[in-house]
């Protein structure tokens, strides 16, 4: 008797897996302009360690909890000063789970997409948030979800 893999049995690296959120950084005095970030990182509510080291740039991609309809987020700006520039927010979706196939199971795509920004702070940096589409999903996967004003 001979076995062999099916289709289903290897998930290519190829196949989308879960989309990210795209997020583009754009100058608030021209905002036809992207505006690179200082010492940027992104630090998830809850947790001590940044999703990446702090670094100068105008586009990021970050996942969001597949678990919950909600993921919060610190974006800290010059993180590297004594005293960085923080804006928390946190992003609410509701979250619909697609199958794959077997080897590759679900991945979770992202609807009715929105987001609040709270800018009470005294470190706030960032001045608007432009939601560009309401619905992450592995169709527009490459494409800039928010647009931040800074």
């Amino acid at each position: 008797m001979l076995s062999g893999c099916t289709r289903d049995d290897i998930c290519i690296p190829e196949i989308p897996k879960t989309p990210l959120l795209i997020v583009r950084f754009y100058d608030a005095q021209n905002p036809d302009n992207f505006k690179a970030t200082t010492n940027f990182t992104v630090v998830k509510e809850g947790e001590e360690v940044a999703l990446f080291a702090p670094v100068s740039i105008d586009s990021i991609a970050i996942p969001l909890a597949t678990s919950e309809d909600f993921t919060n987020y610190l974006f800290v700006n010059n993180a590297t000063e004594t005293v960085p520039d923080i804006n928390f927010i946190s992003f609410n979706y509701t979250r619909a789970n697609e199958f794959i196939s077997r080897a590759c199971s679900f991945r979770t795509n992202f609807n009715d997409f929105s987001f609040l920004l709270d800018t009470t702070s005294s470190t706030s940096w960032i001045e608007n948030i432009v939601l560009v589409t309401d619905s992450i999903n592995v169709r527009n996967q490459h494409a800039a979800h928010i647009k931040i004003y800074h």
